[in-house]
This record gives structure tokens, sequence and C-alpha cells, in this order.
């Protein structure tokens, strides 16, 4: 686990900023170094003779080759000694320069800067998003359901040419270029304020590191991370991840339920991933300021208020969920209300059970 990690930690963290500082940033920079020494070289052989600014305009004729035929005055075999020096150093220096810049803004790194900064000020105005972290197949099927209900995601991809075309099918949703095992990645994603995190790449080492550094960034988040080998389950349980989905596991109960049971299959395909996004199942959490607490299913009337019909519920204190429950049950602060409905349904339960201005009748 540590050789694997260590050796994805090789990659750039931050690549376009890097080649911003070293094929814009130093090569300015070391052109005004030359143009200022130059300039001073000048007015400190001249000992006063030429000002600043004639000194300056000569360097200037210097490095640029432009070579007008003025001559400072008094300029004696000092001054053309340090022209020469100038001019031969000074030229490898600005050839270098210009080509570096030039190289820069053609291959639009400066651009994609810009749009990174940009999407970094987008997500820090993000509260209560989920981080899904790469996991290519996997991860691409992941962001398409989230952006399906309606969440707000930020996607974290180490490839660049994969997040450029990730970003082109999900314009919406937020990325990142940068590798999820890092905490300074995590935090850039807005790990803090997020609710949840998805860790789906494809080692079960990274997804376990990236649960690790989760949980200890934000110990309330909800952590779902994938894991490839069953007996790495207990790990990832005791490293903080709420739930640890193993996609072959699943596979393989998918394809007996699609022989023994495949109506039931197809009801579940239509509820959770099917053509229509805008009917799901979905669960809400009744939070401790909603008037809901302390009633009944029959006194708060959910049907007749959102058009929903509660078809499981599960109380904090339990580990069972309570099917088709019955109208004497009682709402408490933290019980989970299980529903089938469309995303206008859901946001008026989800303002009834999160108390947001909503009173009984």
């Amino acid at each position: 686990m540590a050789r694997s990690v260590s050796s994805r930690k090789k990659s750039v963290r931050h690549p376009l900023h890097h080649a911003f500082r070293r094929q814009f940033l130093i090569p300015a920079l070391l052109l005004v170094f030359v143009f200022l020494s130059g300039t001073f070289g000048f007015y400190i052989m001249g000992e006063g003779r030429w000002s600043l600014f004639d000194c300056a305009y000569m360097t200037s004729l210097t490095l640029t080759t432009v070579g007008y035929g003025e001559i400072l005055p008094a300029f004696d075999t000092q001054g053309r000694v340090l022209a020469m020096i100038l001019m031969w150093a000074g030229m490898a220096f600005v050839l270098y320069a210009i080509s570096s810049i030039t190289a820069f803004i053609v291959e639009q790194k400066l651009s994609r800067i810009l749009r990174e900064r940009k999407m970094e000020k987008r997500i820090s105005a993000l509260k209560n998003h989920l981080i899904v972290c790469g996991g290519g197949h996997t991860g691409f099927n992941v962001l398409r359901e989230l952006t399906v209900s309606g969440h707000s995601c930020v996607y974290i991809e180490i490839k660049p040419e994969r997040l450029e075309w990730i970003s082109n099918q999900f314009e919406k949703q937020h990325f990142i270029l940068g590798d999820a095992t890092e905490e300074e990645t995590l935090i850039r994603a807005g790990i803090k304020r997020a609710s949840g995190i998805l860790a789906v790449l494809g080692e079960d080492s990274y997804n376990l590191l990236i649960t690790v550094q989760a949980r200890y960034i934000n110990p309330e988040i909800k952590i779902v991370a994938r894991c490839n080998e069953n007996n790495l389950t207990d790990k990832f349980y005791r490293a903080g991840a709420n739930y640890v989905v193993n996609p072959s596991f699943i596979g393989g109960m998918r394809m007996a339920s699609e022989m023994i049971r495949p109506h039931i299959v197809s009801f579940l395909d239509r509820m959770l991933r099917g053509n229509d996004p805008t009917i799901r199942v979905e669960e809400v959490t009744v939070m401790a300021q909603s008037p809901w607490v302390g009633r009944s299913l029959k006194e708060v009337d959910i049907h007749g208020l959102t058009g929903l019909v509660p078809i499981s519920v599960k109380h904090l204190e339990e580990s069972d969920f309570t099917y088709n429950p019955c109208l004497d049950e009682v709402l408490r602060p933290l019980t989970v209300i299980v529903v089938i409905g469309n995303h206008e349904q859901l946001s008026k339960l989800r303002k009834y059970c999160e108390g947001e201005h909503c009173t009984l009748p």
C-alpha cells in the first residue's frame, strides 16, 4: 500500500501553476533582471553623466539589437565592453524568455489557469456539496447519477485529458485537477464544507487513504468508499467509512437477481437509475427543528402536503427499517423517511423535515 501511494504522489500537484511559473513567470523575471542590470550598469559606469532614462534607452537598443547608431555622450571603452557583454548575454536571455512565454500562450496554458482560478472561486462558494474522487467509468457513472439527482459535486481527477472530457459532459458541475489522495487537494475541493465524499478510485489503498484523510479533516462528513477486496472491508469501516461498496459483489448479486427476480430488478432500476430522471427513490432525514418531530404520520399527512407516501422509516436508535409504516408511527429527531417521487415533491418534503419556514396547518 505504501509503495502504491508513494508512486501516485510523484505526479505534479498543480501542473498549470508550475507551468505558469516555469514558462512564464521565471522567463519574465529574467528579462526584467537583465534590463535592470544593463540600465544600472550603464548608470554606474557613467558616474552620473547619463540619466537613468538614457541608460534604459541604451539598454533597450542593445537588447533588441535595433542599433539606431545612437551612443551615449562620452561613451568610452568601458561602456563598449559592457554593451558587448549585454548584447551576447542579454540576447540569450531575451530569446529564451520570448520563446518560453510564446510557447506558454500558444499552448493555451494561461487560459487553462484562468479557468482553474474561476472554478476554484465557484468551489469556495459551495456548501453541503459532494466530492467524487476519480474512478474512471465508475466515477463517471457516480457523477452522472448525482447530477441527474440535482446534487452539486466537485469531481477530482488526476489525468488532464480525462478531466477535460468529463467536464465537457457535465458543464454545470465543478472539477479539480489533482491527486485525491493528497490532503491539499481535498481541501481545495471544499471537504471542510462538504456533506459527503465518494472514494471510487481503482486501487483499494488509494480509497483507504482518502477515507482516513477525509475523516480526519471533517469528522462529520459521510464517506462512501469503493473496495475491491472483501477482506479489506473491515479496515475501511475502522478507517471511518460510513458505507463500503464492492463492485464485484454487487455485480454478482445483480446477475443472480436478473435470473430469479427480473421484475423486481427492473422496478429498482426504474427507481434508482431509470431514463426518467425525475422519479427516484430518496431518503430524507427529519431534523430536530422540524415541526413534524413528535407527531405521527397521520397527524403530519405527508401525502396531503407533498404527494408522497412513505414506504419505509428508520429511527436513529433502531438498526432495522420499518416497511410500510402505519399511520400511528411517530417521527423523532433524525428519523429517516424513504419515499418515491420527483424533484418537486422531494423538495417540499425536505423543507418540512428540515424545518425551513414550514408550519403545519
